[in-house]
């Protein structure tokens, strides 16, 4: 509980969120990491203005998520492994993920585990992490992020998958549909900048001196952007597997980037001191198997392959209208 409570502290920088995240009060919180650092006989953290970790706060920190983890797999060793599963699996995408290619996973884990309920929160990739970190999610899946210092404290971060990055424009764009483009040869160009992914693109755009007339910031969600650009000279920039589906409808104009390609990652997000269970696992690993099918056609079209050549066939990675 000591440890428990000190990683709390360390990870949310504060007593009052720690004692949330645990169930606890704040005095009970503070009483147990003052008894740590009593038997420790040293001080994890400088209460003079804000909650700080000393050195030995930090050198301790490290090892004791590396500690909590192993209890917690020493705990799932003398589980009831035999037992069905049952019980409730919550997991965070953002909405490249939930459009593409979650309701394909999901529709193969209810037919491997009909008694576990799936709880699905969608939401920007700092919001996300912030639950699993709290453990209000079993995992996430995000896109790259920058943290602040400190801000990935308490997260197992991997790359899940790369996506090619596509210029969204309307039907009746001149651009030639799925064919790559340079940015830096389009004149004229207005461009819809979602607020979560800006600091990506626009060092795309500032190291291949890509011109732009004119930015919108859209702080909303993706979809409304799209609705703007579908009706209007604006464009914008969006990962290939967000618009994957939209491939072989031309509601849109799609184009890849090129010279270079801009691979948008996708992240996944785990606690770090304690390890995804089995039902975690096993859904994450029909997760890869769903972006693996529908990321084929947007990687294959970002490298320059005709999109006739493609055929009806292998358009089977997207749905159905």
């Amino acid at each position: 509980m000591h440890i428990r409570m000190f990683v709390a502290v360390y990870e949310e920088g504060s007593f009052t969120v720690a004692a949330s995240r645990e169930g606890l009060g704040q005095s009970g919180v503070s009483a147990h990491v003052r008894q740590l650092e009593t038997q420790l006989g040293v001080r994890l953290f400088s209460r003079d203005h804000a909650i700080v970790p000393t050195p030995a706060g930090h050198a301790y920190y490290q090892q004791c998520v590396q500690l909590l983890r192993v209890h917690e797999n020493a705990c799932n060793a003398v589980g009831h492994r035999a037992e069905p599963a049952t019980g409730t699996l919550r997991i965070g995408m953002i909405p490249t993920m939930t459009r593409s290619v979650f309701s394909r996973a999901l529709r193969a884990f209810e037919a491997a585990y009909p008694n576990v309920c799936v709880q699905l929160t969608e939401g920007t990739g700092s919001v996300l992490a912030t639950a699993v970190r709290r453990g209000m999610l079993d995992f996430a899946i995000t896109q790259r992020m920058s943290y602040e210092a400190g801000g990935a404290s308490g997260l197992g971060i991997s790359v899940f998958t790369r996506t090619p990055a596509f210029l969204v424009s309307s039907p009746s764009s001149d651009l030639p549909h799925c064919e790559p483009i340079r940015l830096s040869k389009i004149e004229d160009l207005h461009l819809v900048l979602p607020v979560g992914r800006r600091p990506l693109l626009e060092q795309y755009l500032i190291d291949h001196k890509v011109k732009v007339v004119q930015r919108l910031n859209w702080f909303e969600s993706v979809l409304g952007a799209m609705d703007l650009v579908r009706s209007s000279h604006w464009t914008a920039i969006i990962s290939g597997l967000f618009i994957a589906d939209d491939l072989r409808r031309r509601r849109f104009t799609l184009n890849p980037l090129a010279d270079p390609i801009l691979w948008d990652e996708m992240l996944l997000v785990e606690p770090a001191r304690k390890p995804l269970t089995a039902i975690a696992e096993s859904f994450i690993e029909l997760l890869r198997n769903a972006t693996e099918e529908v990321n084929s056609i947007p990687i294959r079209i970002a490298n320059g392959e005709p999109v006739l050549s493609l055929g009806q066939p292998s358009m089977s990675a997207f749905r159905h209208d």
